[in-house]
């Protein structure tokens, strides 16, 4: 489906990511939750991104110290992975409003 958006038009490229990109805020809200009790400045910086190959949660701060090589392993550990689990069934049920929201805009313009 994303790869199908290389043929239209940027106003219909921009609204359907910004769809998609509200299936991912449930997963980001609860990572963010889930890992603030570690660092909240690294929670803080968690976004939802759309890519052609899906829909991702990541860290969008770099790497500061280096003192910690195990702190990605840490953040998937303890927070993304676990919210991801725990919003499986919000996230397709997101999903499918997303796109039908998506399929109405096609079917209108």
């Amino acid at each position: 489906m994303i790869k199908g958006l290389v043929t239209a038009d940027r106003k219909t490229k921009t609204a359907v990511r910004a769809v998609l990109r509200h299936t991912g805020d449930a997963v980001k809200t609860e990572a963010s939750s889930l890992f603030g009790k570690y660092d909240s400045k690294s929670a803080a910086g968690y976004k939802t991104v759309v890519r052609q190959r899906g829909i991702n949660v990541e860290q969008s701060l770099r790497k500061t110290t280096g003192k910690r090589p195990d702190f990605g392993a840490l953040q998937m550990v303890k927070a993304l992975v676990p919210a991801a689990d725990d919003n499986r069934p919000e996230t397709e049920h997101a999903m499918e409003l997303a796109l039908d929201q998506i399929a109405a805009q096609f079917n209108r313009g």
